[in-house]
């Protein structure tokens, strides 16, 4: 008798248990809270040595300035050095040494952060590219604050697909979270000045918004 109900009390649990399933998507619009400033230091040269050494010269200017700058994490990018030809098309050959080498600034001060770079842009440098971004910091921290009020949401959907059955318990068998982040490129503007004076002011930015998501799917067992 023992050996026939374990089979029978299976098929009770099969028969009476359904699968219900349910996802929910928490979004949120987030003020972007950090600044990146990328400049780019070009220089042009007959002779390969001189051209690599007034490069080094300016890169170590831009880097000694930011040291004073503790708020701002300065990185240096590509160095590239290259012969080309300035002569015009069909001209007799004019061959010179071009070369180019980025800083990076990063920070959640942009007040220091644009001063800086107002002051490396003054030193003959070029800005490659200004944007905000979300700190991975903030972003966990908003994506946090989702994840309960998602799982609540979740379950609840799973109980109201699970009384529409007619049961009335539900059991968690799997969670799982995805998080996505999404991204607004703010706006880049200048100053109004005079031309003989732009390469001496800072830059200005302004913060965007980041959508920070996060989707809870829960599979259930409806009894």
């Amino acid at each position: 008798m023992k050996l026939l109900t374990t089979p029978v009390l299976a098929l009770c649990v099969a028969i009476f248990a359904l699968p219900v399933s349910a996802q929910v998507t928490e979004r949120v619009s987030v003020e972007q809270d950090t600044l990146i400033a990328t400049l780019r230091i070009e220089r042009q040269n007959r002779n390969a040595q001189t051209l690599q050494r007034e490069i080094n010269a300016a890169m170590e200017e831009a880097l000694n300035e930011s040291e004073a700058v503790s708020n701002v994490k300065v990185s240096t990018g590509y160095y590239s050095v290259y012969q080309t030809n300035t002569a015009p098309q069909g001209g007799r050959p004019d061959q010179v040494w071009q070369g180019s080498q980025s800083i990076t600034l990063e920070g959640k001060d942009a007040q220091s952060l644009l001063e800086l770079a107002g002051e490396i842009q003054g030193m003959g440098f070029v800005m490659n590219d200004l944007s905000y971004t979300l700190s991975t910091e903030r972003a966990d921290e908003v994506r946090d604050g989702l994840m309960e009020s998602a799982i609540s949401r979740a379950r609840a959907n799973a109980e109201r697909a699970a009384a529409a059955m007619g049961k009335t318990e539900v059991d968690i068998a799997t969670l799982d979270i995805d998080a996505a982040l999404g991204y607004s490129q703010p706006v880049m503007m200048a100053r109004g000045m005079a031309m003989d004076s732009m390469e001496k002011a800072s830059p200005v930015a302004e913060a965007g918004e980041s959508e920070v998501s996060l989707t809870v799917r829960i599979q259930a067992v409806a009894k």
